[in-house]
């Protein structure tokens, strides 16, 4: 959803003219008043040797969003984890571990962690999650979930999963079967979609573009 900024001019004719010698009136500039990372694509915990990307907005006292991707300062919490790869917000998985992505604007700063892992050291089990990643408010898509027993062995859950959304003015997650769920973009932002299915929780972020 775009805000479009509105100039205003104000013409005064007869006796208040003289009174307002400032005119024709221009609004004060926008303050930036919050910022927001978010991901170019829905991202789960990433493969070593993978490369993501983010991008950042503000929201402006006048009601609008602003890309400042490329004008926001963009760090790793860990380096040896993910590293900055390309200027201004790609980033690379380089190591197993953890770290948070932050960006910072204007005094504002905002943050997403990233999780890497290599195939042969992942835990079994664990829950193989194919995202839906809908990226404008009202629209639909469908994330499903297997189980994991071992490098070979794959499981689709006979019990329902269940799933969950960390934001539900982003999106909201509503089952559609045992092993998957419509995701549905409700407003701008960044969210945590996550399920749970036999004892084992699986993430992925997402984000639904202003």
């Amino acid at each position: 959803m775009h805000h479009l900024r509105a100039a205003f001019i104000v013409l005064v004719a007869g006796p208040l003219a003289a009174c307002h010698a400032s005119y024709p009136f221009r609004p004060s500039p926008a303050t930036p008043t919050a910022l927001h990372i978010f991901y170019t694509r829905a991202l789960a915990p990433q493969l070593v040797g993978a490369s993501f990307g983010f991008t950042a907005y503000v929201f402006n006292s006048d009601g609008a969003w602003d890309d400042v991707t490329s004008r926001a300062s963009w760090s790793s919490s860990n380096s040896v984890v993910a590293a900055l790869d390309a200027p201004p917000s790609r980033f690379v998985a380089l190591a197993p571990g953890f770290a948070d992505i932050s960006v910072a604007y204007q005094g504002l700063a905002s943050g997403v962690p990233v999780t890497v892992y290599e195939p042969d050291a992942q835990p079994f089990p664990f829950l193989n999650i194919t995202p839906a990643d809908p990226r404008t408010v009202g629209q639909r898509a469908t994330a499903s979930v297997t189980l994991r027993l071992s490098p070979t062995q794959t499981q689709t859950p006979q019990a329902a999963a269940t799933w969950g959304s960390s934001d539900e003015h982003v999106v909201t997650v509503a089952p559609t079967s045992p092993n998957t769920a419509l995701v549905t973009a409700t407003g701008p932002g960044t969210a945590r979609i996550t399920v749970t299915l036999n004892g084992v929780t699986g993430w992925y972020g997402l984000s639904v573009v202003p």
